[in-house]
């Protein structure tokens, strides 16, 4: 539900900012749109990892 919301906001309003406002060359968008898209899995690994933790309770209160 978050990873849709990060990726809009990091590049339908983050991006578009930072390249129009001129706070970045053109030379370095390419590591800007990969910094972005690492902030925005960063909420998918989160969510993995609470996957992987409901599980592991649910085999620990299974017993």
């Amino acid at each position: 539900i978050v990873l849709p919301e990060e990726w809009d906001a990091s590049f339908g309003k983050a991006l578009p900012i930072l390249s129009k406002g001129e706070y970045i060359d053109e030379s370095d968008l390419p590591a800007v749109q990969s910094v972005l898209k690492a902030a925005a899995f960063t909420y998918f690994a989160g969510a993995l990892a609470d996957l992987v933790n409901i599980g592991r309770w649910w085999m620990i209160l299974r017993r």
